[in-house]
Formats: structure tokens, C-alpha cells, sequence
């Protein structure tokens, strides 16, 4: 099936105007809540200067893991433009979700399996809206189920989790070594697949270094007593995964293209593996 290249400008004004409208938003409701919550702490006299410490290390620990994020909205730029991407990620939007979502519809779109590499200045207005919808009808619902039924839902949360006391940790750790058996899996279907094409172990390697990263940082954090890299550990952990694969890709030039693929794989295995 071929694919129709279209003109379509994935960075509409409207589309800024509408990320604008967002942010103010969600900003307005924090300041608020911030401001809110200040004067309470003032009634009942809390420490002022305990209440600068949470605020700075809040401010610390938002700004920093949003270095991972940029680095998806570069990723997804070159096929859907800025502002959709940054809408997503700058809210309530996850990563590895993200860079899935527009590669899985871009495979569908095509009929390949080079996902967004494939649709980077070929996006057509239907394949915009298909992605947009993945990206936001797909997620809506989970915010709108606590929005009008949470109240309902969390007595029954609270009283199943005081039946499962003890059991927490294992039905948690349970889950989360499923999610990274999956990205691993992933990583090493990119290497079965071509085993001879150093570019098809980039996912792989950047998984493991993400995770010693992240290994190294806990045993820090934990033995070491070093509580302030908590906000670091995850940010420096994604750049130097991906910055080890950049070193190899920078010595095998040929294998560059293949790396440019494949960053939407990559950024979905550091991703859920940390």
C-alpha cells in the first residue's frame, strides 16, 4: 500500500494557541493550590523555612526528570511537530506511551515497521488526527474515571488495601518485573533479529547502561546516604543510555540511519525499564 505525502502543517498556530490555553491552565490551578496552601501553613504555623525546603526540592525534583521528557519531544518533532507532542508530555503524558502510540500508528499507516522515521515530513491530515486521538482519546479515560467516580471508588481501595496488608510489595514487584521483561524483551527482539547489525543492539545497550545508571544511583542513594540525587538519578540515567549509544552510532556512521529508526524503540526501553 503506498503512503501519500501531504502538506499538512503539524505546527499549525492553532495547535500553539491550544497548548498555550493548557499550560495556563494547569499552571493557574497550581499557583493556586500553591498559594492556597501556603496561607493554611501560616495559620497553623509551620515552619517557614521547612516550607521553602519542600517547595525548592518540588521545583528540583519537576524540573530535572524533564530532561527525559524533552528528549521524547525532540524525538517526535520531525513527524508531528512541536506542539502536539509538548501538550502531551508537558501534562499528564507518559514517555513511553508517547513514542508508542505515533509508532505503532505509524507501522499501521505505511505498512512498514520503521515507525515514526517513516511518516518524519510525510504526515497527511488523516494520519494527524489518527496519532492525536491515539495520543489523547486512548489515555482520556483514566483522568475522567477519578474526575467523576473516585470518591465512590476509593472506600473500596482503602479497605481492599487493608485486606492485602503485607502483600503490597509483592503484587508491586510482581508487576514491575513483568513491564520490564517486556521493554527487555523488545531490546533483544531488535538484536535476534539482525544479529550481524551493530545498530540492532543500540537498544539493548542502552537499556543496560540506563539500568547499571540507575543500580549504581540506588546503591548511592540507600548505603551512601546521598537523598539529593533522588531528583537527578532518573534524568542522568536516560541521557547516559542514550548518550553511550550516540558515542557507537558517532564511530559507525553507516549505522546512523538505523539509530534514527529506532529511537522511538529506544526511548520506550530506558523508558519502562527505569
Amino acid at each position: 500500500m503506498g503512503y501519500a505525502v501531504s502538506s499538512t502543517n503539524v505546527n499549525n498556530p492553532w495547535l500553539y494557541v491550544l497548548y498555550v490555553i493548557i499550560v495556563v491552565f494547569v499552571l493557574s490551578q497550581s499557583i493556586f493550590y500553591l498559594v492556597k496552601s501556603l496561607r493554611r501553613a501560616k495559620q497553623i504555623g509551620m515552619d517557614m523555612g521547612k516550607l521553602k525546603k519542600v517547595v525548592s526540592s518540588s521545583v528540583a525534583f519537576s524540573i530535572l526528570p524533564s530532561i527525559g521528557i524533552f528528549i521524547g519531544i525532540v524525538t517526535l518533532i520531525g513527524a508531528i511537530g512541536i506542539a502536539l507532542p509538548a501538550i502531551r508530555l508537558s501534562i499528564i503524558g507518559a514517555l513511553q506511551y508517547e513514542t508508542q502510540a505515533v509508532d505503532t500508528v505509524a507501522n499501521q499507516v505505511t505498512g512498514g515497521s520503521t515507525g515514526i522515521a517513516s511518516i518524519i515530513g510525510n504526515v497527511d491530515s488523516s494520519t494527524f488526527v489518527t496519532i492525536a486521538a491515539v495520543m489523547t482519546v486512548s489515555i482520556i479515560w483514566g483522568p475522567l474515571f477519578c474526575l467523576f467516580f473516585y470518591r465512590k471508588f476509593q472506600p473500596k481501595m482503602l479497605d481492599a488495601a487493608a485486606k492485602t496488608t503485607g502483600k503490597d510489595d509483592t503484587i508491586f514487584g510482581a508487576v514491575f518485573v513483568g513491564m520490564v521483561v517486556a521493554y527487555i524483551s523488545v531490546a533483544v527482539g531488535q538484536f535476534t533479529g539482525a544479529p550481524s547489525n551493530i545498530a540492532s543492539y543500540y537498544n539493548l545497550i542502552a537499556v543496560l547502561v540506563a539500568a547499571g545508571m540507575m543500580f549504581i544511583f540506588d546503591i548511592l542513594i540507600t548505603r551512601c546516604n546521598q537523598k539529593w540525587l533522588e531528583n537527578f538519578s532518573l534524568a542522568i540515567s536516560m541521557i547516559a543510555g542514550m548518550g553511550v549509544v550516540a558515542l557507537i552510532s558517532y564511530f559507525n556512521p553507516e549505522a546512523y540511519q538505523a539509530l534514527t529508526e529506532s529511537s522511538a524503540t529506544l526511548l520506550e526501553s530506558i523508558g519502562g525499564i527505569i
